[in-house]
Parts: structure tokens; sequence; C-alpha cells
């Protein structure tokens, strides 16, 4: 026999409850970079057509100041212990991915490595935006500190 579709839902026990809902929730920094990034890209353009090198250090300061704003908004949410191996990794991918991807389209000739120095230019933005972000979370579940942390 089938159980009732109308039904009440079942009760969940209040720690079960808020492993779900914080599981459903992924609120990292990623938008906050990238839409830094890409406004200091914006404001990059008007020294890159005067041939000023200002323009590459806009970028740079545009993904860190994404980063400000998201440590800013997350400064009461719970640190996550598993986010500097992750920030380790996508920094990684962040340095590599750009460059290695614009290698491969622009090839080794002519225009090519100064493209490959765009790409690192803006993956060691996006790294640097990365590690400004800090380690708090809003799904990290709280951990309980130690009495010799609160001294």
């Amino acid at each position: 026999m089938t159980s009732n579709p109308y039904a009440p839902p079942t009760t969940v026990n209040s720690k079960d409850q808020t492993h779900v809902a914080a599981s459903r929730l992924r609120r990292g920094p990623a938008l906050y970079i990238a839409g830094f990034g890409l406004v200091g890209g914006f404001g990059s353009v008007p020294f890159l057509a005067l041939q000023n090198p200002i323009g590459f250090a806009v970028v740079l300061l545009g993904c860190i100041l994404g980063g400000l704003v998201y440590r800013f908004r997350s400064r009461n949410w719970p640190h996550d212990p598993t986010i500097p191996h992750r920030q380790l990794l996508f920094s990684a991918f962040a340095v590599l991915l750009p460059p290695g991807v614009l290698f491969l389209f622009a090839g080794p000739y002519g225009q090519g490595p100064a493209i490959v120095m765009i790409g690192l230019i803006v993956g060691v933005s996006v790294a640097f935006g990365i590690f400004t972000s800090g380690t708090r979370r809003l799904n990290a579940l709280p951990i309980e500190s130690d009495p010799s942390e609160l001294s």
C-alpha cells in the first residue's frame, strides 16, 4: 500500500534540519571576485587605451576589492576548516587555467606570449581575490572553539 501524499511531513531533529538547510545553500566569494574583477576590467580600458600599464593593476584591485566585500559580508558567519585547502586548489586553477587555455588558442607565435601574460595577470588577480575572501562560509557547520582560543 502506498503512503498518503497529502500527509504532513515527518518532523526532523533540529540538528538534522540545520544541516539540510545549510547543505542546500552555497554562498561563496566567486561572484564577488568575478563581478568586481569584471568591473575592474572595464575600468582598466581607459588606461590600456592610452598604453598605460596601470590598467593591468586595476583588474587586480577589482578582484581584491571583491574578496574584501565578501569578507565584510561574511564577518558573522562561521569559519569553515576545509576552506584553506580549497583556496589553494582553486587559486592554482585560477593561475594555470587562463594562460593555458589562451596559449592553446593563440599559439606560441605572434601574439601568443602577450596573450598568455594577460591571462596570467587575470589568473593571479583572481587568486589574490580568493585568498582575500577569507575562510568564513554561510554553509559551514559551526565548530566548537577551544577555551584557550577565547583569551
